[in-house]
């Protein structure tokens, strides 16, 4: 009995002791991860471009009439020359300086322009005047040549076409109207306006000049006299009178009317008068 009790106490001790060396478990704990920081992809930056040199890469050229074909030898004239200068894209500006001519280079005149920063395209104006001249030497070819920042040479351009040789100045037709036409229907005794037109025609080129003259209303029992310009190339010039009073039951008036150049040249125009009669 004595011998039980001994191995019971014995193996209480060994379960005690082995209780004393275990370790108490401890909860699981899930591992954390930190993702690592990324940077995002760097936007891809424009850089500005960069200025290019000032310079002028090309000239047009222009010129207003395109053409005197047709036009009267002597007749006065202006022409304008247009030069659009053309610089490079892109660059800081400056001034382009440049001589032009309008007598194929007999004769220049300098000039300039300013171009801002970014500007292409800028043109420039300039003219000749003068008298149309029968061996066609004027108007003359005009151009421009640049010589800041770079040399270069425009086209050279001037009117197509020749002037015709000028023809003595003359009438060569009157055209004779009166408005109203007809005072049909109208009242005798009735107090009327009317309104004579004349158009002379002149010679085509002429150098042009005065026309004087005379007219009628009463069938040349009076007269007035009268005049009006025209100008170099003009072949129609246009004037106009009246003539106003009572309509009179023996168709007195309205009277004959009529018109006849003195100078440059004696031309009779038809004689006209409103149709019809008052009554």
């Amino acid at each position: 009995m004595k011998k039980i009790m001994v191995s019971f106490v014995v193996l209480i001790s060994v379960f005690l002791l082995a209780s004393c060396g275990a370790s108490p478990s401890a909860s699981a704990v899930a591992p954390t991860h930190h993702p690592a920081a990324t940077t995002a992809p760097g936007t891809p930056t424009t850089q500005p471009a960069s200025p290019v040199p000032f310079k002028v890469v090309s000239i047009e050229m222009g010129v207003n009439p395109a053409s005197i074909a047709g036009m009267a030898c002597g007749l006065p004239i202006t022409v304008t020359y247009a030069a659009t200068f053309h610089v490079a894209a892109n660059s800081s500006g400056g001034t382009v300086q440049f001589l032009y001519t309008v007598n194929n280079g007999r004769s220049t005149t300098p000039a300039s322009l300013n171009f801002g920063p970014g500007e292409t395209i800028k043109t420039y104006s300039f003219t000749w005047q003068g008298k149309l001249s029968s061996d066609n030497v004027s108007p003359g070819l005009g151009g421009v040549l640049t010589n800041s920042p770079n040399e270069l040479h425009s086209p050279s351009i001037k009117p197509t076409g020749t002037c015709v040789s000028s023809a003595a100045f003359r009438v060569t037709n009157i055209d004779l109207s009166v408005s109203p036409s007809s005072i049909a229907g109208m009242s005798c005794n009735s107090s009327v306006t009317f309104t004579y037109t004349v158009t002379f025609h002149v010679a085509p080129n002429s150098h042009g000049g005065t026309i004087q003259f005379m007219y009628t209303t009463n069938n040349g029992r009076s007269s007035t006299k009268s005049s009006v310009p025209a100008s170099a190339g003009t072949t129609t010039v246009t004037y106009t009178f009246t003539s106003s009073g009572v309509l009179s039951p023996d168709h007195t008036f309205p009277g004959i009317a009529e018109v006849i150049t003195t100078s440059p040249n004696q031309v009779n125009s038809l004689q006209v008068r409103p149709a019809g009669q008052c009554s």
